[in-house]
């Protein structure tokens, strides 16, 4: 094992952050509250767990069933595609599903992602609650199951030779081929940060339900772990937990071999690394989102 790997980065300053409050909040937890089959997924207790490590309580939310799919994933995918529509044909962000799918269909409106595999089936999945069509970009290290259940959803899988990065940029490139054509990725690069930034906020849905249920049993949280791919849910996490009056400290972790943040925090700025695969396929990822941020060092 290389000696740079579990080693940790720690930021000081983050003790003082205080950023803003999500404003849309209510407005995206209305959202999800519409879709089919939502409702707040449970947050389990490790009692063991918390034993062991001395600790008063650690829980975990089971993101197994969300809304159907198993992953979070599709609460990021979904408000940002019906943010993206929105924008794109001027509608109304009080418009219903009904009215979002005939509009899309109207302007021949198609979607495209690129996934490791969550978030292209939530892509898939928007798609075809919308009636549109979509695209997937998929990179070699997916499994043929991970990509049958993406097609299970009715769009096209394109599979890249090359990683997550290449088929990042591929599908941005189709994209722009197709006359009504949305990129909606959870991924930001210089040009394109709005929709990226409309995902991270769709995850804020989670967080306020993790207070809820924790307000239920008395409690409040003063560490939250969250895991690192590109970095949207783990932005999601920091902006939560550092805003509101919050002050929560915020533990990230990658695979030893898909570091991207960490390799950018210890280098003081944004750096690609090539992953040389991991058995996390959702955590491949070499490069970190932008986020509207100039670097990593800003946000963590």
């Amino acid at each position: 094992m290389p000696s740079d790997q579990r080693s940790t980065y720690t930021n000081p300053d983050a003790k003082a952050y205080n950023l803003p409050e999500l404003a849309d909040a209510p407005t995206v937890r209305k959202f999800h509250e519409g879709l089919p089959e939502y409702s707040p997924t449970p947050l389990v207790s490790l009692k063991e767990l918390a034993e062991k490590f001395g600790v008063k309580s650690i829980f975990i939310k089971d993101e197994g069933n969300r809304l159907g799919l198993p992953s979070f994933k599709i609460l990021g995918a979904s408000w940002g595609t019906f943010r993206a529509i929105a924008s794109k044909l001027d509608l109304s962000l009080d418009s219903s599903l009904d009215d979002l799918s005939e509009a899309a269909k109207n302007a021949s409106i198609k979607l495209f992602a690129a996934t490791d595999g969550n978030h292209g089936r939530a892509v898939a999945y928007m798609a075809k609650l919308l009636q549109i069509s979509a695209e997937i970009y998929v990179p070699t290290a997916v499994s043929s199951h991970a990509r049958e259940l993406i097609a299970a959803e009715g769009a096209e899988v394109i599979v890249i030779q090359g990683d997550y990065d290449d088929s990042v940029r591929i599908a941005a490139e189709k994209s722009t081929t197709s006359p009504s054509g949305l990129l909606i990725q959870d991924m930001a690069f210089e040009g394109y940060g709005d929709i990226p930034s409309w995902i991270v906020d769709g995850y804020s849905t989670m967080l306020h339900e993790v207070d809820s249920q924790l307000e239920e049993k008395g409690l409040k949280p003063t560490i939250i772990i969250t895991p690192v791919g590109v970095g949207s849910l783990a932005t999601a996490v920091v902006t939560h937990a550092k805003s509101g009056g919050r002050s929560i400290t915020i533990l990230a972790v990658e695979p030893d071999t898909a570091g991207c943040l960490h390799t950018s925090l210890k280098a003081g700025q944004m750096t690609n690394i090539k992953t040389p695969g991991t058995i996390m396929t959702g955590l491949d990822c070499g490069t970190v989102s932008t986020g509207g941020s100039a670097s990593p060092r800003a946000r963590y």
